[in-house]
């Protein structure tokens, strides 16, 4: 353990905080540019693909509140990996995560930019942005290391904003539509070809990553074993209606033509005209900002975890591991986190990491699911009632199908994507001896 291990978070994650940082993790910038991708491939079918294969998310979303009510420190799937796997696994898992989620942070950061762009675009120029950026990384920072309270109550204020103007979207929307119409089309429309549906599929899956945002911050929420369980399949489900909703009424609003804005400014623009498409302009910065602060809240731990758990050993790991002693956030790896995200968001280099992000967080997903299959075959074992043998099978089956969700979706990626996990690996590997096996092969 480090030296900062008598060091406590605080419990400032109830919840409503929960729920959110589920919300906010999965609600980004991917909504506004994604129905008229959806509607591109799939055409009328679009909205159901959503209720469909967000069922089949559910599974590998079940199997991260089930290791939630086994494991309640703080790191999420850096403490499921080293459970199941060991310290080497741990720290690659806990690596290769990092990287993803920081470079999620630099890539929101120009999108929210550019959405912000549309109201002021000096922010878009080569100083203004660079200005920018570093302006946003500091509020990140700051807002993150005054208290965990804080964050949570800005990132309450921020999902307020931005879910108000998608209720009214949604509600003006329907009530304009004629229903007798649309549904008549509905049903005269074909379904799409297997190969169509693969292609809509992994947009809609893609469009659900980030859920496992809570988990990480379990040793900061209060009673994780029932809130983060309760959060992670109940905001899931509502986000899948969402997503739904959205995608149904864009269809039989927009259609299938390719609109010359993002296609929710474009719907808005349709409903409720030029104010309705500012309006959901400024609903995209600040969809971006939660998205953002939920990120920096959860990622910022894992760094911290890892020192905890002497996975980041000796000096290096008392800095990522210290707790500040009045606001109880650890303030160090806060900073750190915020620093690596802007340079790499001021250089543009997170582009290049961004093509094994998706990747890197779908095998982070397979390694946790597979620490619970080992989990439960150990529970097995103990004698029980037929009724809770029967239940115990259904649970065992479903971390399989999620397992195969995982699996499938792998294999979707590109070979340019699996090259550049390949490599981030191998400089974990390099880290993970550097850092840890030598230095504990001199002490033996």
């Amino acid at each position: 353990m480090s030296s900062s291990s008598n060091n406590i978070l605080a419990k400032g994650i109830g919840g409503i905080g929960a729920a959110l940082l589920v919300l906010n993790g999965l609600i980004g910038a991917g909504i506004f540019a994604l129905p008229a991708k959806m509607a591109a491939e799939l055409g009328a079918f679009s909205p159901y693909i959503f209720l469909i294969f967000g069922a089949l998310m559910l599974t590998i979303v079940w199997c991260f509140g089930q290791l939630a009510v086994q494991y309640q420190e703080t790191g999420g799937p850096v403490v499921y990996a080293r459970k199941g796997f060991g310290d080497a696994a741990a720290f690659q898992t806990g690596f290769i995560y990092y990287l993803a989620r920081a470079t999620a942070i630099a890539a929101n950061m120009h999108v929210l930019l550019l959405y912000a762009g549309y109201v002021w675009p000096e922010l878009n120029t080569g100083t203004g942005k660079s200005i920018a950026i570093i302006v946003l990384t500091t509020i990140l920072i700051y807002v993150n290391i005054v208290g965990l309270r804080a964050a949570m109550r800005s990132l309450d204020t921020i999902s307020i904003l931005k879910l108000i103007p998608f209720v009214a979207l949604i509600g003006v929307g329907y009530w304009q539509l004629d229903f007798s119409a649309t549904l008549s089309n509905d049903m005269a429309s074909v379904t799409p070809s297997l190969d169509t549906i693969s292609a809509g599929a992994l947009l809609t899956l893609y469009a659900f990553i980030g859920f496992e945002t809570v988990v990480v911050t379990s040793g900061e929420t209060q009673s994780p074993k029932k809130t983060i369980p309760r959060a992670l399949m109940l905001t899931v489900s509502g986000i899948a209606l969402f997503y739904f909703c959205v995608q149904w009424l864009y269809w039989h609003t927009v259609g299938p033509a390719k609109p010359d804005s993002a296609p929710l400014i474009a719907l808005a623009n349709t409903i409720f005209g030029e104010t309705g498409a500012l309006i959901m302009t400024l609903t995209a910065v600040v969809s971006v900002a939660g998205n953002l602060l939920a990120n920096m809240i959860s990622t910022s731990r894992l760094t911290y975890s890892m020192a905890e758990q002497s996975l980041i050993p000796g000096k290096l790991g008392d800095v990522l591991g210290k707790v500040h002693p009045s606001f109880a956030t650890p303030y160090l790896s806060i900073l750190v986190l915020g620093v690596f995200a802007g340079i790499m968001a001021l250089s543009g280099s997170f582009v290049w990491l961004a093509i094994s992000s998706v990747l890197a967080r779908l095998v982070v997903y397979a390694i946790c699911i597979v620490v619970l299959i080992k989990a439960q075959r150990k529970l097995s074992h103990k004698a029980q009632q037929p009724l809770f043998q029967t239940l115990n099978s259904l649970k065992r089956l479903v971390p399989f199908v999620a397992l195969f969700v995982c699996a499938w979706s792998v294999t979707q990626s590109s070979t340019n994507a699996w090259l550049f996990l390949l490599g981030e690996l191998v400089v974990g590997a390099l880290l993970y001896i550097a850092l840890v096996y030598l230095p504990l092969k001199n002490k033996a």
